[in-house]
């Protein structure tokens, strides 16, 4: 089940505590995990929902049908390795490793809980195409992790990518459930675009 709400920038003008607004209006029962860029989250608890802020990133979320269990993994990619687009294996095997890593991690999650490929099902948020972005990270990393999934043999359910706007998506890890939000304030958009340049910058660091 996926469901989308389109949220405008009048709705939530007055509301203090923002993470507890959008927590209540998906499921106020729920516990809520947020996932950072370069990390992953896996549950199996029927309480508890990964929550994700997207803006060119990419969110992958995995659902097993017959476990109930579920993970997700949030996906950027580093300056160089969008500067080689589309030559991927032309760059440096230790930096595609750390990029892939999100994704790996999150399908071997499900994988050591004992999830089976044909039992899996796939899901891609994000990916938003930011103004003013000569590289359109947003479709690079798309491309980058869609060509991962199908070198894996891996399908893809549903995909709600690209626009202008960041995303806040809540996944629920037990039902696959999952909602989405397109957050069009401009502070909405200017703190997920710094935090997103925050673990870019790290990952050049690292290197």
């Amino acid at each position: 089940m996926n469901t989308q709400i389109d949220q405008s920038s009048t709705e939530r003008r007055f509301v203090g505590n923002h993470d507890a607004y959008f927590n209540a209006a998906s499921d106020e029962s729920a516990n809520a995990l947020y996932l950072d860029p370069g990390q992953v989250l896996f549950s199996d608890k029927s309480d508890q929902m990964i929550v994700a802020t997207l803006g060119a990133g990419v969110l992958i979320s995995v659902y097993d049908v017959d476990m109930h269990i579920g993970a997700c993994g949030y996906v950027l990619l580093p300056e160089e390795i969008l500067q080689a687009f589309p030559n991927f294996d032309d760059v440096d095997p230790q930096l595609l490793q750390t990029a892939f890593k999100p994704i790996e991690d999150c399908i071997g999650a499900m994988k050591r809980k004992g999830s089976g490929k044909n039992r899996i099902r796939i899901r891609l948020n994000g990916g938003a195409q930011i103004q003013g972005d000569p590289e359109d990270k947003g479709t690079k990393i798309y491309v980058f992790v869609r060509e991962y999934l199908t070198r894996k043999g891996l399908s893809i359910m549903n995909e709600d990518l690209g626009g202008h706007y960041v995303r806040r998506v809540h996944f629920f890890p037990t039902t696959g459930r999952s909602v989405r939000w397109m957050l069009r304030r401009d502070h909405d958009y200017e703190d997920v675009l710094s935090e997103e340049m925050r673990f870019q910058e790290k990952i050049a660091i690292d290197q």
